[in-house]
């Protein structure tokens, strides 16, 4: 008897762990960086080349989207003092028509003995500035002399500001280009160092930037993103795109960015990461997009194409061409590029970090 209840609770404690192991899995070690160098024993200078140009292309990467965002910054003030310039402009309209007005009105009452004075005076300042019109001017016509000058002034103030303007847009553009052919060398090298990685270091490297862009995601108190539920392909062509983790990271007009942006070759064909049904628009900040509204119920944006392969409320397979890379929207003449979302609750529903789910995939 005393042998059958130890075998019972034997039984029982067993049963306890497999559903306590099943309600909560144990975690799997994540990889570490000296785990990598072991894996990668067989390409030690190809890792330390692929290394140096990731952090190279992280690097080039923030110097791109700097220049971009300092070109639009420019952009958005050089619009405000041109809207300024105009007001000012017909401002100035007003009050000199005032004046001649009351030029005209000083000379029916005699108040001018030249009326050629008007017509002579080489400039409007000239003839405000005569004698004979300032002490035939009335307390009136001083005050939009005064308005006049005031208004002057200020527009000078606004040209000037508007030449300087021109000049620091036109250095932003230079350096832009500049930062521009940088980020697509540093793409296309990154890419080469991690295509010469052998297969079992490339696939640990890949599983560590991926573990530490979870890290990092839940150290900025930001969910993860590792959300993605069933088959999931990578948006471009494996190997050839490269990107980074840039969730968070500031944008022109004071925007965090919400999602990844994927470089690769210019006209490279977009895929259905899953099969579904999509939309496509073109307007505003994204362009030619397209939303993917998946049968999994996950929905995925796409912005900045050069051009769709489908037509809106199409149905798509997983795989399926669905659009081509490049620059439309406020991404116009950047580096070609893909700015992918991942919104796990389907169209409306609030972006998540797609990091993680493109690393696994992409590389």
């Amino acid at each position: 008897m005393a042998l059958l209840k130890a075998h019972k609770r034997a039984l029982l404690l067993l049963t306890l762990t497999a559903l306590v192991l099943a309600l909560f899995p144990m975690r799997t070690e994540a990889i570490t960086k000296s785990q990598v160098d072991a894996a990668c024993a067989d390409s030690v200078e190809q890792l330390a080349e692929y290394r140096a140009a990731r952090a190279d292309f992280e690097e080039k990467d923030d110097e791109y989207w700097d220049a971009v965002n300092e070109v639009d910054v420019l952009e958005a003030r050089q619009g405000r003092i041109e809207g300024s310039v105009n007001s000012n402009t017909e401002e100035l309209i007003v009050i000199q028509e005032k004046i001649e007005d009351q030029a005209v009105q000083l000379y029916m009452m005699g108040g001018l003995s030249n009326p050629g004075i008007i017509l002579s005076a080489s400039s409007v300042d000239e003839y405000l500035t005569s004698s004979e019109f300032l002490s035939a001017a009335t307390i009136g016509g001083q005050e939009n002399i005064d308005d006049l000058i005031a208004a002057r002034g200020e527009y000078n103030r606004l040209q000037v500001r508007q030449d300087d303007l021109h000049g620091e847009l036109e250095v932003a553009e230079g350096d832009a280009l500049t930062a521009k052919d940088n980020h697509q060398v540093a793409m296309e090298n990154e890419q080469t160092a991690y295509n010469k990685l052998s297969d079992r270091c490339a696939s640990l490297q890949k599983q560590y930037e991926v573990e530490q862009a979870e890290i990092a995601a839940r150290a900025r108190q930001q969910r993860s993103g590792s959300v993605q539920v069933g088959s999931f392909i990578c948006p471009l062509p494996r190997g050839g795109n490269s990107f980074r983790d840039t969730w968070g990271a500031p944008r022109s007009g004071g925007r965090s960015h919400k999602g990844t942006d994927i470089f690769a070759a210019w006209n490279a064909p977009v895929y259905a990461v899953a099969a579904g049904r999509v939309f496509t628009s073109d307007y505003g900040l994204g362009g030619k997009i397209i939303w993917l509204s998946a049968n999994n119920g996950v929905a995925y944006y796409y912005a900045h194409l050069n051009g769709w392969n489908v037509s809106s409320g199409q149905s798509v397979s997983q795989g399926q061409v669905i659009g081509s890379n490049g620059d439309s929207g406020n991404a116009r003449g950047g580096s070609p590029h893909v700015h992918f979302e991942l919104h796990p609750g389907g169209r409306g529903s609030s972006a998540v970090n797609p990091y993680p789910t493109l690393a696994t995939a992409c590389k």
